[in-house]
């Protein structure tokens, strides 16, 4: 697979089916292949076998959190780009910071959010 086409390719992990489905028709709608999985464990095992230049993280997961699952597809994979997003929980703000400083991208997107704020963010890092 060329570069140019990993650099389209992002996976979306979220256990909120609706939230998942959406966002990855909306990248596809904006030309990228985009996959969708619903937990931390999927989302491992998925990065093992293909290439993703960014993958949008739900923080809040059942099973392996966000920056759990972070943490194990970078020894995976470690040119992905990941952007966290979540609703609003008691330690995001730390649980985001952590993430920042272990080299993840310097951005969180909040729930709700709107479809060109994922694709803009898509556009930027993928």
């Amino acid at each position: 697979m060329s570069a140019a086409e990993i650099d389209k390719r992002i996976l979306i992990v979220d256990d909120e089916e609706t939230v998942g489905i959406g966002m990855s028709e909306m990248l596809k709608d904006a030309g990228y292949e985009a996959k969708y999985v619903t937990s931390g464990k999927e989302a491992v095992e998925e990065v093992r076998h293909f290439r993703y230049s960014l993958i949008f993280m739900d923080m809040v997961m059942s099973g392996m959190n966000g920056l759990e699952t972070y943490r194990q597809i970078r020894k995976f994979n470690q040119d992905a780009r990941v952007v966290l997003f979540t609703g609003y929980f008691k330690d995001a703000d730390r649980t985001i910071y952590d993430g920042v400083r272990e080299g993840m991208i310097d951005l969180s997107i909040r729930k709700p959010f709107f479809a060109e704020e994922i694709v803009k963010t898509a556009r930027k890092y993928s």
